[in-house]
């Protein structure tokens, strides 16, 4: 059965391509060729498409139907001239699937970064944090500023911290922990 369907889709072909005059209706029977019967295409390939765009691509069942009344819209309007017309409704259905998946990504991603900016402040919370720290900071001593400037804000190693304050290093890290407790304690209150 199969070959009589090449050999019936292979005429209509030949018969365009000849150019004998006839449109791209099949001339014994006045209907579409096999290769571009629609309703065998529809009936055939529509159940199992859905099925894989649910399954394999996550889409619901109404997304997938959407893509495939779209991919088959699309080619009944072009008409390109392909040798498998199933081979190729096939491929531009998952074509359209890996677009959707990749648009869907897309927004995820898009939505998530929403809502991580709207966790975020506007800018006025982390304002005010830094007054609340700018205010703990005038609070210590000018040697726990200086220190907790060079070792934490400028990044300067302890044995640099160390030898600008003119003490060991163990004695310039006890320091350190000392204003930064100093620190925590002017933030909470």
């Amino acid at each position: 059965m199969r070959s009589g369907l090449r050999m019936q889709a292979g005429a209509s072909q030949s018969e365009i391509v000849q150019g004998s005059g006839a449109s791209s209706a099949d001339t014994s029977g006045g209907t579409l060729p096999d290769a571009w019967d629609w309703e065998r295409l529809d009936g055939h390939l529509r159940p199992r498409l859905v099925a894989v765009g649910v399954r394999r691509f996550g889409c619901t069942p109404e997304e997938a139907e959407d893509l495939v009344q779209d991919i088959f819209e699309a080619v009944l309007l072009k008409r390109p001239r392909v040798r498998n017309t199933e081979g190729y409704l096939v491929s531009t259905f998952f074509n359209r699937c890996f677009d959707r998946v990749e648009e869907r990504a897309r927004e995820d991603s898009f939505v998530a970064s929403l809502d991580a900016a709207h966790t975020r402040s506007d800018g006025s919370e982390g304002l005010l944090t830094a007054f609340h720290v700018r205010g703990a900071f005038r609070r210590l001593t000018p040697v726990c500023r200086r220190l907790i400037r060079s070792y934490c804000v400028q990044r300067v190693s302890l044995a640099e911290a160390a030898a600008g304050s003119g003490c060991s290093v163990p004695a310039v890290w006890k320091r350190i922990n000392q204003c930064i407790k100093r620190m925590r304690t002017c933030l909470a209150a």
